[in-house]
């Protein structure tokens, strides 16, 4: 089960997550169709042990909290739900991952040479946008999308992310941002403790 801020991501996480378990080989892990959507990060922070204990309800194995990072540090933000979920004694493992800046920045960094044709076909982008040195350096990736697109034609996440979920160059965006490798550890630790039958709250703190 996957916990997330908004409507966009309802379906595109799950999918998201569907792609790596994949590629990681584990075609025998089902994936709940639609995540648990908190109408935006101050609810799901908010209310973040309520919407654990929501998806237990779901009778799920496992629990993905994905998240936007926007301006803040990723690393200082997770800390305090990684204690509140520890707090709750849930009897399933729960992964914490924070989006450095946001989701669509992992669509950005698919962008390069011969590279991420799905998506530029997709939002209707020339083919030579590709994606900066430093994609996770970009605050408002949904902007940095629409003033490259042509003027009929906007970005919009409920329309758009899942079906752009599926032409997220794995590989490519695993060498360049830092949080897909964390969302991917993640997704293999989860993978681990229900193997393993253990309960587990990620990341680990210092």
């Amino acid at each position: 089960m996957a916990i997330v801020e908004g409507d966009g991501d309802r379906e595109a996480v799950p999918s998201l997550v569907r792609r790596i378990l994949q590629q990681c080989g584990r075609y025998d892990l089902q994936v709940m169709a639609r995540a648990i959507v908190t109408k935006g990060k101050p609810s799901l922070l908010k209310k973040f042990k309520r919407h654990l204990q929501y998806a237990l309800n779901d009778k799920c194995t496992a629990i993905l909290v994905l998240l936007d990072a926007d301006d803040e540090c990723p690393r200082t933000e997770v800390g305090g739900l990684v204690l509140k979920a520890k707090s709750l004694n849930l009897n399933v493992p729960v992964a914490i991952v924070y989006a450095k800046c946001e989701y669509e920045t992992w669509f950005i960094c698919s962008l390069s040479p011969g590279r991420g044709d799905g998506i530029r076909k997709r939002l209707e982008l020339p083919a030579h946008v590709i994606a900066p040195e430093s994609p996770e350096t970009i605050r408002d990736a949904k902007k940095w999308l629409n003033v490259r697109m042509p003027h009929h034609r906007s970005y919009k996440g409920t329309v758009d992310q899942e079906p752009l979920t599926y032409h997220i160059e794995l590989d490519l965006v695993h060498s360049r941002s830092r949080s897909f490798r964390r969302l991917y550890h993640a997704i293999e630790e989860l993978v681990r403790a229900v193997d393993l039958g253990e309960v587990t709250v990620t990341p680990q703190l210092d």
